[in-house]
């Protein structure tokens, strides 16, 4: 039965869909216009939807197809927030207009990568199955904001769930990249703020009465820069990177006090606690050599967002790789890439089986930014399939 479901997918409907999502300029803030064109969408397909927000300007989407009580509910989440354009001259094209090249094998656009086009993909699932006799139901969370945090998209939407006020899915599929890969698991990530202390002075007596602050931060620098070598065979390894730092006030003033952000992206079984004791591991050995290196840690255990991964044995990462295996002829393998955090991880946060699955593209938030139209269908496929397989089978 699978089969014939796989062999139903377009290519044409799916790259005209994820063309026509392209064409409408939908910077994080200003999604009002596509998501007027999502429900045209629907309506003229005679697909029911709701639409949720807590700012109309910023709607989400949900649309579903299907009866949930005669079985699970699969959900399938995309966002339609765009970064913007920083390399307007670097464009092949005009960034905002869906453009397929010549040959037909590759879209064009802000967003063709992350993430319209996958959304256009399950759009076009809800189309496929609507008069389909499903053991389940098929929804689809199109949300408005992702880019900038998610509090007007799946947070929103993850809470109308908590409080009964949107259907809970047994089982979510996110659609970011992830190459035809199925990822279970993502990175958490904590903020550290780290102040290392020094003594202000004039410049002239730098070597007598100042302490540079600014030459502790370089030495604490250099102590936690460095790979982490403790690898998970969901997600990968941890990282830490320094990705600011402030000081000085003045170009004659020895600086007193030097601050630099780190960002830390965790693994699961990695807590705060230990977190901070690896950095403290890295800074005390020098403290411990230098009695002018002082510092203290700033950070906040309530904005920690923790690693989080899905069961390798749960129906819908075996649905999928049934699928993968049939669509593309290959085993699947799990998404063990340098990735960031995405909106999966709030469906897990109240226990909901996700799986990341998208596919690759390039130049994502860059210039020329784009997707193989092979790539769309192949995902089409791999959806379908899917999907089949768990409201149909």
């Amino acid at each position: 039965m699978t089969q014939q479901w796989i062999d139903r997918v377009s290519k044409e409907i799916i790259v005209e869909t994820a063309r026509q999502l392209i064409s409408i300029p939908s910077v994080s803030g200003d999604e009002y216009e596509v998501m007027q064109f999502v429900k045209s969408w629907l309506n003229e397909r005679g697909i029911s939807y709701v639409e949720t927000a807590n700012d109309p300007k910023r709607p989400n989407i949900i649309a579903t197809i299907g009866n949930s009580s005669a079985g699970p509910l699969i959900a399938m989440n995309g966002h339609l927030d765009v970064v913007p354009i920083s390399d307007a001259a670097m464009w092949m094209t005009d960034p905002f207009e869906g453009v397929v090249s010549e040959d037909g094998t590759t879209l064009y656009g802000r967003g063709a990568s992350d993430m319209k086009s996958s959304v256009g993909v399950m759009l076009t699932m809800l189309d496929l199955f609507k008069d389909a006799s499903l053991r389940g139901a098929l929804t689809v969370h199109i949300v408005s904001d992702e880019e900038t945090g998610a509090v007007y998209g799946t947070k929103y939407v993850v809470g109308e769930i908590e409080a009964g006020r949107l259907p809970r899915p047994d089982y979510v599929i996110v659609g970011e990249g992830s190459l035809f890969k199925i990822r279970i698991a993502e990175r958490g990530g904590l903020a550290v703020r780290v102040h290392f202390k020094g003594r202000a002075s004039h410049t002239a007596a730098a070597r007598v009465t100042g302490i540079n602050a600014l030459q502790k931060a370089a030495k604490g620098i250099l102590a936690l820069e460095h790979h982490i070598d403790t690898f998970h065979p969901a997600v990968g390894y941890p990282v830490l990177s320094v990705n600011g730092i402030t000081a000085g006030i003045a170009a004659n003033v020895v600086p007193g006090e030097a601050v630099i952000d780190i960002d830390r992206r965790t693994v699961p079984g990695e807590t705060v606690e230990s977190v901070i004791a690896d950095i403290r591991a890295k800074l005390d050995p020098i403290a411990a050599e230098d009695s002018d290196f002082v510092y203290e840690l700033e950070y906040d255990p309530g904005q920690y967002t923790v690693a989080n991964m899905t069961s390798a044995d749960s129906p819908l990462v075996t649905a999928l790789q049934s699928a993968v295996r049939q669509v593309r002829g290959q085993e699947p393998e799990f998404f063990v890439e340098w990735a960031g955090i995405t909106d999966a991880r709030l469906y897990r946060g109240i226990g909901i089986d996700t799986v990341i699955m998208g596919p690759g593209g390039e130049n994502e938030h860059g210039a020329n930014e784009s997707i193989p139209t092979e790539e769309l269908f192949t995902l089409g496929k791999i959806y379908a399939a899917t999907i089949s397989e768990l409201l149909l089978s």
